[in-house]
Parts: structure tokens; C-alpha cells; sequence
């Protein structure tokens, strides 16, 4: 799994598109281990890549960011999100910034086989705004792996065509 160095890395280069990469790395892997430190990386790294696409915010991402590193550094990542809550409430950033992660994560974890109910108690999303994204979004149904049916029953066709 990627490690904290790969988030600070992250966050000292301002790399948005790596910080959605690793918030779903992380999310991935709390699916699996359903691990609280996992989940709360997701949600930083989230909440991290949304902070950095507001391109008119920039200048006012040194203190959160630098506020952030040090945090990260001691493990204290409940208390990085109301950081990032109230660096949200202060600049007007996206109304409730670390509530649209913890859904959006919950969300990749239900697409990953974990039940709604569940999804949402682990991320702290409310069930309530947990259903309604998952119930209107496509997002979580077009994670595929594999092949698709047709092209698995072309191959075994091929297969039993050989053997004869």
C-alpha cells in the first residue's frame, strides 16, 4: 500500500490528480481491511484533491497544507479534518467539503462489495445522503474487472472447440 510519505509527497507538490489516486488507493484498501487510518487517509487525500482544483484558492492552501503536514506526521487525522472543515467554513471552499468525501468514499466502498449501511458508519457519512448519491450516481456501476460475459463465453467456446 502507499505510504504517508506518498500523501506529504503529494501535498508539498500541490498533486491533485495524485491525491485522488491515493484517496482511492486508500479507499480500496479499507475495503478489504476496513481499517480506520486507511479511511481517514482516503477522506484527507480527498478532501486534498478538491482544495487543489480551486485553482482561486491557492494562495490560501499554504496554512492548511503546511498545518496538514504536521498533523499527518503525528497520526492526528480526525483532527486534520475539522482542520480541513474549518478551512472549508472559512474560504467558502465547497460547503461541507469533508461530509461530500466521506460520501464519496463510502460510496467507493459500497461499489467495492461493502453494504450501504455499513460504508456509511465506517467513513461517518450520513445514511441518508449515502443513499441518495449512490441511488443517483452511475460512478459505482461502471467498476468492472474482467472480461465482459460475451467475451468470456466466446473464449470458453473457443477452448471446448479445440479439445475435440
Amino acid at each position: 500500500m502507499n505510504s504517508l510519505d506518498d500523501v506529504l509527497k503529494a501535498l508539498l507538490d500541490e498533486d491533485s490528480m495524485r491525491l485522488r489516486e491515493l484517496a482511492g488507493l486508500f479507499g480500496d484498501e479499507a475495503a478489504i481491511s476496513q481499517d480506520r487510518v486507511a479511511i481517514e487517509l482516503a477522506l484527507i487525500c480527498y478532501c486534498f484533491h478538491k482544495i487543489f482544483t480551486k485553482l482561486h484558492f491557492r494562495e490560501k492552501n499554504n496554512e492548511i497544507v503546511m498545518s496538514a503536514i504536521a498533523k499527518l506526521k503525528e497520526g492526528e487525522y480526525e483532527s486534520l479534518l475539522s482542520d480541513i472543515s474549518e478551512f472549508d467554513e472559512k474560504h467558502g471552499l465547497m460547503e461541507g467539503l469533508v461530509g461530500k468525501a466521506r460520501i464519496k468514499i463510502a460510496a467507493r466502498l459500497h461499489s467495492r462489495g461493502i453494504s450501504v449501511t455499513q460504508s456509511a458508519s465506517i467513513t461517518g457519512a450520513k445514511l441518508s445522503d449515502l443513499f441518495d448519491y449512490v441511488g443517483g450516481t452511475k460512478d459505482y456501476h461502471n467498476h468492472t474487472s474482467g472480461k465482459p460475459l460475451s467475451e468470456r463465453l466466446n473464449t470458453a467456446r473457443d477452448i471446448f472447440n479445440h479439445t475435440k
